[in-house]
């Protein structure tokens, strides 16, 4: 039995699409069982080496973080006989330096994008911050006709270049 739900008539599959080229998006042949949403709040403990406190442990707040997504896809061409390259290409893509031979520092890096998923995932700002593949069915040929992609995407509203 598969972990993956086929998509309810008129419900809308996750789809991940960058905001810099906007011909760059991947709508999930499936829907994911599963979808993991991490929120961590940075906290570190102050120095208080040598000292008795009497109040106890002392923690500060470092910053807001932003929330990172974990998220599983299959792509399946097998039945159809399709290779399902474009749809990992477009998501090595996403995760990859958007222009890196330009002269505008702002536009090497990778592309900012979008995930969506009806109410679930209404509109998440983000990078990819990892893709990892396997291909699990090839055709005579070699041609992919199967693969899982787990994908990584970190909240993000502006990105820039880091400069030097």
């Amino acid at each position: 039995m598969s972990n993956f739900q086929h998509p309810q008539k008129g419900a809308g599959t996750i789809s991940i699409g960058s905001t810099d080229d906007t011909s760059v998006t991947v709508d999930a042949q499936y829907n994911p069982k599963e979808l993991q949403v991490d929120l961590s709040v940075p906290w570190q403990k102050t120095n208080q080496a040598n000292q008795s406190n009497d109040k106890g442990i002392h923690l500060e707040f470092t910053g807001a973080e932003g929330r990172s997504m974990s998220v599983e896809l299959l792509f399946d061409g097998y039945e159809t006989g399709t290779s399902i390259a474009d749809k990992v290409n477009a998501l090595n893509t996403m995760a990859s330096v958007w222009k890196p031979d330009s002269s505008k520092e702002e536009e090497r890096r990778p592309h900012l994008c979008v995930a969506k998923w009806g109410s679930t995932v209404p509109t998440f700002k983000c990078v990819i911050e990892s893709v990892s593949t396997k291909y699990t069915m090839f055709s005579d040929a070699g041609v992919p006709l199967r693969a899982t992609c787990t994908v990584k995407l970190k909240e993000a509203d502006v990105v820039t270049a880091k400069k030097g």
